[in-house]
């Protein structure tokens, strides 16, 4: 094998034998260090687990720390993100950024990555999910990478199915809501079971359902159509349901802790969470149900199936560099590791949801979770709960209050809808 090194990239060689001379190993890697910003979890899935530490052949191979700044709040990270971000200068070499956030204001913050992809690519792009690397993107220019995502699915107590006669899971949405009814009922003991029950706080979570009729709140070029048929219709099903008691009677304020307690005790046979969720929900010594909760893609209606695609809903976090970072060329190195096949692999196998959909081929991965190929279609074909614009908070919280009164029977889905769309449009802008 020959190879082919240009004068520049000889220099750099000599430069680096040169250093490795002038300092011991130790002292040459505090010379130069990276700081990463971020949730604990992103250290964590980075760095520890049987996946190994994914940022040990960066280290090595550049010579340099990583110097973790983390935080246990999502705000707390994004808040010093974003005022960092906003200096002359910043000590923040790369950083995560949630999708939520990914609004143009604060991605024209970040380098974009362009130019730097075309010096160093990273391996094998076209393997990202593309539902993750549109939102990403001011005019054609890309900001960021992504490196953990979340996507929601249904999951099902198999157990209680089979308590209740059900030998083969919907194929329709129209079987899925029969479903979720048969699977209302109550114990000889007086223990009461709710199909369906799921956090009525998150716009994804309504959308998981939503979606199925092909409704949404609003398309990925910005236009409302909350009020339009399908997501009336979505509502209007949901406020039956409540109604039937197909939905817990705190709906409103129950929240994810309480439904993993309800799935692993069985008082609520099916919810709408994350894929990852399973890893609890199966874990043998939290209940008598251990290893037999599933996933499910949600089914189309009967008159979309085969012509419309579900989109799965996904939240995900992207790594960034600072447009006012001081060691870019680190920051992309740091970047490309991370986000390389090994990188993702390594990460999953630390608890990491990886954004490449061939990282759930491995044979490690798919040993550890059995949901692979499941998350994998459902990742492939994912899209965002809302595009992303400056007062994108602020909408998805108007159109939960409003999808709550709905549910609740406080007023009618049409109503609701339509008031959600009149209150969210003058926050377009």
């Amino acid at each position: 094998m020959t190879f082919s090194i240009s004068r520049r990239r000889f220099g750099a060689l000599a430069s680096a034998a040169t250093a490795s001379v002038l300092f011991p190993q130790g002292a040459f890697a505090q010379a130069k260090t990276l700081t990463a910003l971020g949730h604990r979890v992103h250290q964590t899935a980075a760095t520890t687990g049987p996946g190994g530490d994914a940022t040990e052949g960066f280290r090595k191979a550049n010579g340099a720390a990583v110097n973790w700044v983390t935080f246990g709040d999502v705000n707390a990270v994004h808040e010093r993100l974003l005022r960092e971000a906003s200096l002359s200068e910043t000590s923040i070499d790369v950083a995560y950024l949630v999708n939520g956030r990914a609004v143009p204001r604060n991605l024209q913050l970040f380098e974009p990555l362009d130019a730097l992809m075309k010096q160093a690519p990273i391996e094998a792009f076209d393997d990202f999910a593309p539902g993750l690397l549109a939102p990403l993107k001011v005019g054609d220019a890309l900001h960021g990478i992504p490196v953990r995502h979340a996507t929601n699915a249904l999951i099902y107590n198999e157990a209680l199915l089979e308590e209740r006669g059900v030998t083969r899971l919907p194929t329709t949405f129209e079987e899925l809501v029969e479903l979720a009814r048969k699977l209302t009922f109550k114990r000889e003991d007086g223990t009461q079971v709710y199909g369906l029950a799921f956090t009525a706080v998150f716009a994804s979570n309504f959308l998981t359902l939503a979606r199925c009729l092909g409704g949404d709140y609003m398309t990925s070029d910005g236009k409302i159509v909350a009020a339009e048929p399908p997501m009336v219709k979505t509502l209007t099903l949901l406020a039956d349901f409540y109604k039937a008691g197909v939905l817990p009677r705190n709906f409103a304020t129950v929240n994810n802790e309480e439904i993993t307690t309800w799935m692993q005790q069985g008082r609520a046979a099916m919810t709408i969470n994350p894929f990852a969720r399973l890893v609890t929900y199966n874990d043998p010594s939290k209940g008598k149900y251990g290893g037999r909760f599933k996933s499910l893609l949600p089914p189309m209606a009967a008159d979309l199936a085969g012509k419309v695609a579900f989109a799965p809903t996904v939240e995900f976090w992207s790594l960034m560099i600072p447009k006012n970072a001081r060691q870019k060329p680190l920051s992309w190195e740091f970047i490309r590791a991370l986000s390389s096949k090994a990188g993702a692999t390594a990460m999953a196998l630390n608890g990491n949801g990886p954004t490449r959909i061939s990282t759930y081929a491995d044979e490690k991965l798919k040993a550890a979770m059995p949901y692979a190929a499941d998350e994998a279609a459902a990742l492939k074909a994912s899209r965002i709960h809302l595009p992303a614009f400056d007062e994108q908070a602020r909408a998805h919280d108007i159109f939960i209050e409003e999808t709550q009164a709905a549910v609740l029977g406080r007023k009618p889905a049409q109503q609701a809808m339509d008031d959600a769309t009149a209150r969210v449009k003058p926050l377009l802008g």
